[in-house]
């Protein structure tokens, strides 16, 4: 109960930041005008967009299950994606999408998956997928700097954010020895401003870095996976960025091309991804604002993103709480015939 009600409330939280953003946002729009342009929008390429984010999900249970099959569990590819439903759903609900990993952990081990394997397995993808949005998101900077004008700083603690993270855990998969050396020196910060739960922090990072080294170990022999993992990813992240493209199509526009639109989106995704706020609600529409301004015009702006990030965070957030609820559902009938 006491989960329950955590889940309820970033639910609450979740909802109440959607509601805020949007009152903020057409408080300079007209919304009927808006609702209008969205149903008037091509339903075929609207389709084609929600397929593109609906393989975002294939590709990354094909890394996760390549991983996990390669450790000795037996999981099929429809399982697998099942536990990125999962992870999209707690990660759209927490701070810094901090929640997601966790709880496919957990429903792994619900369905006798080992928590190392499965703790494995998402560091694995993890790894592989911030190597693909730091690539990608720089490869769209470089082309693409001038729509962000005066919200570049927004790009630049995106990308400082995100490769902070990265590096963290390279330093943790391939050089344990000075990662242990790291976490001594922030316990011993720790200690002299007097933080509280010291040693239950540290075990916690103690416990990580013994993944990180099996991270390691896995990836130096089994290049080929982690390779594949990469690949993945690359796929992945690919039918994510695509989603825009085919948004802009149902106007009926196409002064740009799907190579240009693509490259935009990543920008505006590594500028968003590490902003500490369930979804990053607010702050992804805002940006999507200020970057396509100028290519959908200031009367279609507004129906773009709702468009977009309706399929790319509402409408899949909601079918993953579906299937969150509907799995939850079936363990708790299942259990007691164990």
């Amino acid at each position: 109960m006491k989960n329950l009600r955590q889940i309820l409330s970033n639910i609450f939280v979740l909802v109440v930041l959607i509601a805020f953003t949007f009152l903020i946002i057409f408080n300079n729009f007209d919304f009927n005008k808006t609702i209008e342009i969205v149903l008037d929008a091509k339903l075929s390429y609207i389709l084609i967009a929600i397929f593109c984010m609906s393989l975002y999900y294939v590709f990354e249970g094909i890394s996760i299950r390549n991983v996990l099959n390669n450790l000795g569990e037996n999981v099929s590819l429809l399982k697998a994606i099942k536990y990125t439903y999962i992870g999209f759903f707690f990660s759209g609900i927490t701070p810094a999408a901090s929640g997601g990993q966790p709880m496919e952990i957990y429903y792994m081990n619900q369905e006798k998956i080992k928590v190392n394997h499965g703790a494995l397995a998402m560091l694995v993808h993890l790894i592989s997928y911030q190597i693909v949005i730091i690539i990608l998101g720089l490869i769209g900077f470089m082309l693409n700097s001038e729509l962000l004008e005066d919200s570049l700083w927004i790009f630049y603690a995106g990308l400082s954010l995100n490769l902070l993270a990265i590096t963290l855990m390279l330093i943790g998969v391939f050089y344990p020895k000075f990662s242990r050396k790291l976490v001594r020196f922030v316990v011993k910060i720790m200690k002299f401003f007097k933080s509280k739960n010291i040693e239950k922090n540290k075990e916690r990072i103690d416990a990580a870095l013994k993944e990180y080294t099996e991270g390691a170990k896995f990836i130096k022999s089994n290049f080929r996976v982690f390779g594949l993992s990469i690949l993945m990813a690359f796929f992945q992240m690919i039918c994510y960025y695509s989603v825009v493209y085919f948004v802009y199509r149902s106007f009926g526009l196409s002064e740009y091309n799907y190579i240009e639109l693509l490259f935009i989106q990543t920008m505006l995704f590594i500028s968003v991804s590490s902003i500490p706020l369930p979804g990053s609600v607010g702050v992804s529409e805002t940006v999507f604002l200020k970057i396509y301004e100028t290519i959908f015009g200031l009367e279609l702006l507004p129906s773009a993103m709702i468009i977009n990030r309706g399929i790319n965070f509402y409408l899949f957030i909601t079918i993953c709480a579906i299937v969150v609820i509907v799995n939850t559902i079936y363990l708790k009938i299942k259990k007691p015939e164990k």
